[in-house]
């Protein structure tokens, strides 16, 4: 084996060296490789940051594995088959929640009519019965469900 401190120029610039050649000095000097890393521009990094988790979301929630509140008060009344007709009409006044419709209002008390309920929630005439009831008072301005409770009771009486 040859001493890589006799090596000459010459070997050393027509084919690499197949032994490590250690430098003079007290500490080696790393040598440098073909492959050059390039740096990612801050803003690329940035957006990676921010878009990242937002598809992760995204994602998630077409696939159904995330609900949001909204999505899942939407996907439970149309995935368990209460679109109306089926589910519990409710017996007394009292019994009316949100989540009812006005026509299993209507329905519930056959002296009231839907256009009757809608005018009392301050609805267009012209709105589907198959509204629920939270919706139509959260866009109208008039009463709240405590409200159209007694309303119904009152009308029911007469």
């Amino acid at each position: 084996m040859r001493s890589p401190l006799r090596a000459s120029l010459r070997d050393t610039t027509k084919a690499p060296a197949t032994e490590l050649a250690l430098t003079r000095g007290r500490r080696a000097v790393p040598t440098q490789t073909r492959l050059h890393t390039s740096r990612i521009p801050v803003a690329m990094y940035v957006a990676a940051l921010l878009l990242l988790p937002t598809l992760m979301v995204a994602g998630f929630m077409s696939a159904g594995l995330w609900a949001n509140a909204e999505t899942s008060t939407t996907q439970a009344g149309t995935n368990s088959g209460e679109s109306g007709a089926g589910a519990e009409a409710p017996a007394a006044p009292a019994d009316v929640k949100g989540s009812m419709t006005v026509q299993q209002v209507a329905d519930a008390f056959p002296p009231i009519t839907a256009a009757q309920i809608l005018g009392k929630l301050g609805a267009p005439l012209n709105t589907p019965t198959s509204s629920q009831l939270k919706t139509l008072v959260e866009k109208g301005n008039s009463i709240d469900i405590p409200a159209l409770r007694t309303w119904l009771q009152e009308q029911a009486a007469r």
